[in-house]
């Protein structure tokens, strides 16, 4: 009504609508800013690994790189300016760096093999002590804590010198001892998740245990064990560079950083440098696989918070 002076508006009751999310590429941004950001030590981190783990797989390949047990004065070749020359050669005449390479490929396959006999079998057994609790849980326990409170490097000093000294048997050594670690960390994951939504309507639905463990639980620990696992590999390393450099690693001549360590310490006085590359790649190794730990335990605690 334009007489009185009041204007009316006819479009009725303005109801609020409820905004719809972002599509596009604003989503997407977003969706990535949710993501920890990778920042310059964790991209060395990766980088740095993925430069070891292809020249410990392709050391036999690489152009001009001499053999680990071979001296570098006994292959043709030009004598200097060669990447056998980077490092320098040790007492023998053999190239440091190809013995840190051939070095690094046994380190990496023990950790690797050993974290694989911990991870199945610590998984296993935590599912079963988290899920069921009980005896389960008590006997579990009592597993890991005993190999908790034993110290790892006299364990697998002994597992040695009973069946001798051999990959292996090292290897088998670590593996069984990190079983614990991984079933107490599982254990408690399992717990946290069995009384999540998703668990109990699978379990209204008339899902077997089997079915409950396999498809809706462990699927949901892969994130957990993935940020535990480099730092775990990061110890084995260390503990297998001490078992070398004690004289109970790897059997030489086989090149192992802790061996190479060992075999130098009569000539540091004389040439100190002779030890850089074995406790380089050593620092290096241990240093990254923590630092992409760290960055892993960070996606988790974001991915937990959005839950």
């Amino acid at each position: 009504m334009s007489g009185s002076g009041i204007q009316v508006d006819r479009r009725g009751p303005q109801v609020s609508q409820p905004t719809t999310p972002a599509r596009g590429p604003e989503a997407v941004a977003k969706g990535r800013s949710l993501l920890p950001e990778a920042d310059a030590p964790t991209w060395f981190a990766f980088g740095f690994l993925a430069l070891l783990i292809l020249g410990a797989v392709l050391a036999d390949w690489i152009p001009g790189l001499a053999k680990p047990n071979l001296e570098v004065g006994a292959f043709s070749g030009p004598p200097a300016l060669t990447v056998n020359q980077l490092f320098g050669t040790d007492a023998l005449g053999r190239s440091i760096v190809s013995r840190v390479l051939y070095g690094a490929r046994t380190s990496l396959s023990i950790a690797l093999f050993a974290s694989a006999i911990s991870m199945s079998a610590g998984i296993f057994l935590g599912m079963l002590a988290g899920f069921y609790r009980g005896v389960v849980e008590r006997l579990v326990d009592l597993y890991a804590n005993t190999l908790a409170s034993l110290p790892p490097v006299l364990v697998i000093l002994a597992l040695i010198a009973a069946a001798g000294t051999s990959v292996f048997t090292i290897t088998l050594a670590m593996g069984l001892l990190g079983i614990g670690t991984y079933a107490r960390i599982t254990k408690g994951a399992v717990i946290s998740q069995a009384g999540r939504d998703y668990v109990l309507a699978a379990r209204a639905l008339g899902a077997s245990d089997v079915r409950l463990l396999a498809r809706e639980i462990l699927p949901n620990l892969v994130p957990t064990l993935t940020a535990i696992v480099p730092p775990l590999m990061a110890g084995l390393i260390v503990t297998e560079g001490s078992l070398s450099f004690l004289g109970y690693g790897i059997p030489p001549p086989a090149p192992s950083w802790g061996g190479m360590i060992a075999g130098s310490t009569d000539l540091l006085n004389r040439f100190p440098l002779l030890i850089f590359g074995p406790i380089l790649a050593i620092v290096l190794t241990v240093y990254s696989l923590n630092t992409v730990g760290d960055y892993m335990a960070r996606r988790i605690d974001i991915r937990e918070g959005q839950l």
